[in-house]
C-alpha cells in the first residue's frame, strides 16, 4: 500500500543523504581576518619572515648606533662640567677623545662621510624594522591587552617572547622617530620639502622700506657727506652692537627642531634625559631575545635533527652502509 504521505517514493540516495536542519543554516566559512585572527593570514606571515631576518642583520647596527646614543645624551652637559676644571688635566683630554669617539661612532659609524650616508641608509631600515614588528606583533581583538604586559609564572620561553613583543611595542614609537631623524640629518631635502608642502618653513621675508623719490634741487645723503652729528654717530659706532634678533620660527621651522629635540633628548631636564639615556638599551634587549627565540626555533631543531641523523646513521650496519650511500647518490 502507498504511503500516504508520501515518504516511501525517496530513493535509497535521498535515504542516505544526512538530513539538514533547514531553519539554522550552516554559515558560509570566512577568510581569517588580520584583525581578528593575524597570524592565519598571508600578511602577517610575510612580514614575519622580514621582520625577522632584517632583524638579525641589522641588529648588531642597530645596538652599537642606539647605545653610542645613550653615552651622548648628556654631552653638553659635561663639557660645561669640563670648563670648570683644569683643561690640562690628563682625565679631562681622555673625557674629551672618549666622547668624541662616540660621538664619530654614532654619527659616522667611524667612517666619515660615507659612513654619515650608510647610517642614513641604516635609520631608515631600522624605521621600516620597527613597522613590521608593530604589524606582526598584533595578537587579534581579543587578546591585544594580554600583549602588552609581561606575565610572570610562565615558561622561560613564553617568558622571553613576552618580554621582546611588550618591549617592541612600548618603545616602538621612539626608535622609529629615531630611525627617521636619523636619516633626515643626511638626506633633509626630502622632509623640508614635504613639510613645507603643509606649511612654510622659512619666515616671510620683511620688505624693505620704501625710499621716498627726492624733491627738485634736493641731494640724497651719503656716507660721504657731512653730516652735523658726525661726532655722535662715530660714537654710536664705537659702541659694540647689541644681539641680533631671531626671526620667529614658523610652524615647519618648529617641526624640524623638534626632530633635533627627539633625536637627541635634549628638550627637557635631566629626568627626560635619563630617560632617552635607558631607552637607548632597549634594542639591546629586543635583539637579545630575538636571537634566543630563532635559536630555540629554528637553529636547535635543526641541529637536533642533524644530530639523529648521524645516530641513525652510525647505528645501519656496515654491510648495509654502502647500499645506503649507493641509492642517496
Amino acid at each position: 500500500m502507498a504511503n500516504p504521505l508520501g515518504l516511501g517514493d525517496q530513493t535509497a540516495a535521498e535515504r542516505r543523504e544526512p538530513q539538514r536542519n533547514i531553519a539554522s543554516p550552516r554559515p558560509p566559512q570566512q577568510k581569517a581576518s588580520w584583525l581578528r585572527r593575524p597570524r592565519k593570514t598571508f600578511l602577517r606571515r610575510a612580514m614575519f619572515q622580514i621582520h625577522l631576518w632584517s632583524g638579525l642583520i641589522l641588529g648588531l647596527y642597530i645596538v652599537v648606533v642606539c647605545v653610542s646614543g645613550s653615552a651622548l645624551v648628556f654631552r653638553h652637559d659635561l663639557y660645561d662640567k669640563f670648563e670648570s676644571y683644569d683643561q690640562a688635566r690628563h682625565s679631562i683630554r681622555i673625557a674629551y677623545k672618549v666622547l668624541s669617539w662616540f660621538g664619530d661612532l654614532h654619527g659616522s659609524l667611524l667612517l666619515g662621510h660615507k659612513g654619515m650616508a650608510i647610517n642614513a641608509v641604516g635609520g631608515f631600515l631600522t624605521a621600516a624594522v620597527c613597522v613590521t614588528g608593530l604589524i606582526i606583533w598584533w595578537p587579534g581583538i581579543a587578546r591585544w591587552r594580554r600583549a602588552l604586559t609581561v606575565r610572570g609564572g610562565v615558561g622561560w620561553k613564553r617568558f622571553n617572547f613576552d618580554l621582546h613583543s611588550a618591549l617592541g611595542f612600548w618603545t616602538f614609537l621612539i626608535l622609529f622617530v629615531w630611525g627617521m631623524t636619523g636619516g633626515y640629518f643626511v638626506f633633509p631635502e626630502p622632509f623640508r620639502a614635504v613639510i613645507n608642502y603643509f606649511t612654510p618653513i622659512d619666515p616671510p621675508r620683511v620688505a624693505a622700506r620704501p625710499v621716498a623719490p627726492l624733491r627738485a634741487g634736493e641731494i640724497r645723503p651719503t656716507q660721504a657727506s657731512p653730516s652735523p652729528s658726525a661726532a655722535s654717530g662715530a660714537q654710536r659706532a664705537a659702541t659694540p652692537p647689541g644681539p641680533r634678533r631671531r626671526r620667529p620660527l614658523t610652524k615647519g621651522g618648529k617641526i624640524l627642531q623638534w626632530f633635533s629635540f627627539l633625536h637627541y633628548g635634549n628638550f627637557g631636564g635631566w629626568g627626560w634625559k635619563a630617560l632617552w639615556t635607558l631607552l637607548g638599551f632597549a634594542p639591546a634587549i629586543l635583539f637579545g631575545t630575538a636571537v634566543v627565540m630563532w635559536w630555540n626555533r629554528v637553529l636547535s631543531p635543526a641541529l637536533r635533527r642533524s644530530r639523529r641523523k648521524d645516530r641513525e646513521w652510525a647505528e645501519v650496519p656496515a654491510a648495509v652502509a654502502p647500499e645506503l650511500e649507493w641509492e642517496q647518490e
